[in-house]
């Protein structure tokens, strides 16, 4: 298990040197900096206060997924949600998403199974908030090529048809999707769907109240339309002749980057979507990518600074959520083997 997640994590770093080559390349040192010099800093505070409200949301959201099961107070839940999302930007390859529920876990009385089965309820959230507003980009920006405009309808037939499998699940039972879906599908991609709706039936389980689950998604959706405001303040503070549809387009590509096994903080991968988005609107590739660094180093510099404080509050150490990280993901692809070999 601790090859295949280093082989994870030298594939994420090989990604992550890659794309930062195809961004760094044909760009002069001298228009980079001449770049960053004329930018205008007040706008940086403004992208600051939108960054750290992101993870308010977050810890918030977090908060209203758990309590069904336990009213873990709010300072408590940003602490927890800050350490974890550090460790998301900070660890290769996103290993770090398996901190989140072993967090939750150690410092409320929620069980780590039900804290993994409220964020696959989460994730689909999130999948549908990301596809309105994929959509809303394929309505808004005219200059979309056609590549991209393909490219994005995966994600929605994707969603669409999840969604339908969980609702057929939901209201006829899961026994009815697996004689009726699940048994047409080819084996291994079967069994993939089966544990994935198996998650996703537990954890709506731990929001079973429709308002609450209401509630979420309407916070899920602000939450997300957060990282378009940031990229749309910091346009500003360049001065791009964008219009706010530029930010609305960066935010579909870096959502399309983060497909890859991305490197710590995605350093490549989102200077590279940053380059591609905003040159179909005319910005030349120095500006963009300048506008991709500053970005970027914003967003990862206000999580890493709340997951630092979070951690002091919590008593953590980076030594520990690594450590965690490590034997969380270990035992999940444990389980997966096991589940694999029986299934066959």
């Amino acid at each position: 298990m601790k090859r295949r997640m280093a082989g994870q994590v030298v594939v994420s770093l090989v990604v992550g040197a890659v794309f930062l080559a195809l961004a760094f390349r044909n760009v002069s040192a001298q228009n980079l900096l001449e770049t960053l010099r004329n930018f205008r800093w007040p706008w940086l505070i403004a992208a600051v206060v939108v960054s750290f409200l992101l993870m308010l949301l977050r810890a918030w959201r977090w908060q209203l997924e758990l309590r069904p099961l336990e009213h873990v107070p709010f300072g408590r839940m940003w602490a927890v949600t800050s350490v974890a999302y550090s460790a998301i930007n900070l660890i290769p390859a996103r290993l770090g998403e398996v901190v989140r529920p072993w967090l939750v876990a150690q410092f409320s009385g929620v069980r780590m199974s039900q804290a993994i089965g409220s964020l696959v309820v989460e994730k689909l959230m999130d999948s549908f908030c990301i596809v309105t507003y994929m959509l809303a980009a394929l309505l808004l920006v005219e200059q979309l090529p056609a590549w991209a405009r393909r490219a994005a309808v995966f994600p929605a037939v994707f969603t669409a048809l999840f969604a339908v499998i969980v609702g057929l699940a939901y209201w006829r039972g899961e026994q009815f999707v697996q004689r009726r879906l699940v048994s047409w599908l080819p084996h291994r991609m079967g069994l993939a769907v089966q544990r994935a709706l198996h998650a996703v039936l537990e954890g709506m389980q731990v929001l079973p109240d429709g308002r609450l689950l209401s509630r979420v998604f309407f916070v899920s959706l602000v939450l997300w339309s957060l990282p378009i405001v940031s990229s749309w303040i910091v346009m500003k503070g360049f001065g791009f002749p964008v219009p706010f549809s530029a930010a609305l387009l960066v935010f579909v590509f870096i959502g399309v980057a983060t497909a890859l096994p991305n490197p710590p903080a995605m350093v490549g991968p989102f200077q590279y979507a940053c380059i591609l988005a905003l040159g179909i609107y005319g910005v030349e590739q120095d500006a963009a990518l300048v506008f991709g660094l500053l970005l970027n180093a914003l967003q990862v510099f206000t999580i890493v600074g709340q997951g630092i404080v979070g951690a002091l509050l919590l008593g953590l150490s980076w030594s520990d959520v690594r450590r965690a990280s490590q034997w969380v993901g270990a035992s999940q692809a444990a389980e997966g083997s096991a589940a694999r070999a029986l299934g066959d």
